[in-house]
Order: C-alpha cells, then structure tokens, then sequence
C-alpha cells in the first residue's frame, strides 16, 4: 500500500466556550486543555493511506471526537479503515499500540467497530463493539489513559471497553485508508481522577 502522508491544516478551536460545554455536558469529569483543539478531515484516494499525528501528550490523559466517516473508497485489494491509535516511544516493527478502528469488510456501510492492541507487528488483542456506524452519522469517542497504563475507550453513549498496557502512551495518531473521515472536533486533556468511572 502506498503511504501518503497528508499534511493537514490543523486549526485549533478560537471559540474555547463551546467546545467546553460540549465536551463537559458528554463527561464533567474531562477537562479540555487549552490550545489542543482540531479539526480533521483526511480524504483518502482508494489504496493509499493518510495520517494525522500529536507528539506532546505531556499534561494529556484523555481525548474526545465527534467523528464522521463521509465517503468509502473501492480499491481491490485494501477496505476502508479508519483508526484512533495511542502509541508508546518505539518506532517503525517494535512499536506497541492500542486503537479504536471503524473498518467497511464488505467494502461498503454500515462500518464495524474494534478496538485492536499491537506488541510490534502482531496483533495481541481484540475486542469486538456492538455498534455499527453509517455514512455521515456522529459518533462520539473518549479515550482515557491513566496509571497504570489502563486504557478506557468509550463509544456513543453505552458502550465502554477497557484495555490493560504495560507501557507508556506518547502519542496519538489518526489514520485513514480508501476513504475519508471527519472528526469536528478532536479535543485533548485530561480527566478529573478523582470524579472519572
């Protein structure tokens, strides 16, 4: 698969008011940092893949999105998939990650969910979700990470998964391939402990 790497115009929300009420009305117990909030869309051409990234997590422990898939793309050999991953400080075969990933099997909506955990190359965990997602509709994500190292990713409004890692989360980065997502907006913070189920 060819990768392209799309550089994105990433704007941070000006109007911090309304992305606060939006976000703490979904959990009270997140709390936006400021100047972390974007708006993505990566537009994918069928067999090729795109990828947004976030280095500096220091002071972050949480993330929300609104997040639209607009369009699946035909290729014959790859399917539509779009992925939420946190990841540890390796690189390239060692690294370790854990995501959220919305994927078309029969190429076309309604989009299964996953979440899916890699040691390296080798996918060492799934977990299957209950959802489906159609073209163009909303689905709200959190995911949370605190020590030790657990991972809570929530789906819509009542589905929770939990996943347990042994190592430390430095980045977050947003994949897509043979379509295009959405996501209006990306919010990243951090979650008051003491409140956060």
């Amino acid at each position: 698969m060819t990768r392209l790497s799309v550089l994105l115009g990433v704007v941070c929300c000006i109007a911090l008011g309304p992305c606060t009420v939006q976000t703490r009305q979904a959990n009270p117990s997140f709390i936006p940092a400021t100047g972390q909030t974007f708006y993505l869309d990566l537009d994918t051409a069928e067999g090729a893949s795109s990828e947004w990234r976030h280095d500096d997590l220091g002071g972050l422990c949480a993330l929300h999105a609104s997040i639209r898939v607009l369009r699946l793309r035909n290729d014959p050999k790859w399917i539509p998939i779009f992925s939420i991953w946190l990841q540890d400080s390796e690189v390239g075969y060692k690294r370790k990650q854990v995501g959220l990933q919305f994927w078309a099997k029969d190429r076309k909506a309604p989009l299964g969910v996953r979440i899916i955990q890699f040691d390296g190359p080798k996918p060492v965990g799934v977990q299957s979700s209950s959802t489906t997602v159609a073209l163009d509709a909303n689905i709200p994500v959190e995911m949370v990470w605190l020590p030790p190292q657990a991972v809570t990713i929530r789906i819509g409004q009542n589905e929770t998964h939990s996943v347990n890692v042994s190592w430390r989360i430095a980045h977050i980065v947003i994949t897509a391939s043979t379509g295009q997502i959405k996501i209006d907006p990306l919010v990243l913070g951090c979650v008051d402990k003491i409140n956060h189920r």
